[in-house]
């Protein structure tokens, strides 16, 4: 029932969010209805065989089940996934209005480093790195040359967060059998949230107009910085093999800081965004 409640009261954050974590509320509920079902199978399935078996068969397909001699500490893992900016502050409102660039377009590549150790039955330390870039090159909607050739420049935004979280597992990553063996879980969903550091960069670089003298001059604006982040997420690790897991997570991370050097005056930039990955850790 605590888990429930919490994931009812987590639905309701992301819900109030942004709509790009509207998105995302299907997957919370898919996955309470993982852990509700797994659960219940894995329960019936140990009352059905109480005794301690060390050669565990697969119902399904006959053929002995992967187990561990002991359970695991801790894990290490890569992943793969899209990082989408919500880009919701002046800089970026004054980029989509001036050049040839939507709020997609900044969608990027992001690829993952993720460690930790088991401090409880369903409790993890979690360490990540999360890293992506995007370039763009546009030209300015209003304006072109004097032989009307687009004036074009290149937009890039990078961020990259290192983070320390607690992931709370939603059922037992798996259970005892024997003395000697210990047996996975298939499916094993959790939720997760933490906080740490993030380190952004905003350039642009190629032709600008100055609008007062309509004159076009070659220029490299920037802003790097770094600022405290927060962020929560849900996911699920499958096991595949002896002692990997392919895991799929999705992380919303909330950040925000002043810019500096070439866009003094703006707003603070929005670093907000959400992450969708997946990837494979190993258990040791």
């Amino acid at each position: 029932m605590k888990v429930k409640i919490l994931f009812i009261w987590m639905a309701s954050v992301l819900s109030n969010t942004s709509s790009c974590l509207q998105k995302a509320i299907p997957l919370v509920f898919l996955l309470l209805f993982l852990q509700t079902a797994v659960f219940a199978e894995s329960e019936a399935a140990a009352q059905q065989n109480p005794g301690p078996r060390a050669n565990t068969r697969n119902e399904a397909g006959g053929t002995n089940a992967d187990f561990l001699f002991n359970r695991p500490a801790g894990f290490f893992g890569f992943s793969l996934g899209i990082f989408s900016p919500r880009a919701d502050s002046d800089l970026f409102d004054m980029v989509m209005r001036e050049l040839t660039i939507k709020k997609s377009d900044f969608r990027a590549l992001n690829f993952g480093l993720d460690g930790g150790f088991r401090l409880y039955d369903t409790v993890d330390l979690v360490f990540s790195l999360d890293t992506s870039k995007r370039e763009i090159n546009s030209e300015f909607r209003d304006w072109v040359d004097e032989q009307g050739v687009p004036i074009t420049q290149t937009t890039s935004f990078s961020q990259t967060q290192l983070t320390a979280g607690i992931r709370y597992l939603l059922m037992p990553a798996g259970r005892q059998i024997g003395q000697y063996a210990w047996l996975p879980s298939r499916i094993v969903p959790f939720i997760d949230g933490g906080g740490g550091i993030l380190w952004y960069t905003f350039r642009q670089n190629g032709d600008f107009v100055d609008v007062s003298t309509l004159e076009i001059f070659r220029a490299r604006f920037e802003s790097s910085g770094s600022a405290p982040t927060v962020y929560l997420g849900v996911g699920a690790d499958i096991h595949i093999l002896r002692s990997a897991y392919l895991t799929v997570k999705l992380r919303y991370s909330w950040a925000r800081d002043e810019l500096e050097r070439d866009f003094v005056g703006f707003d603070p930039i929005d670093l907000n965004g959400l992450r969708l990955s997946a990837g494979v850790n190993w258990q040791f």
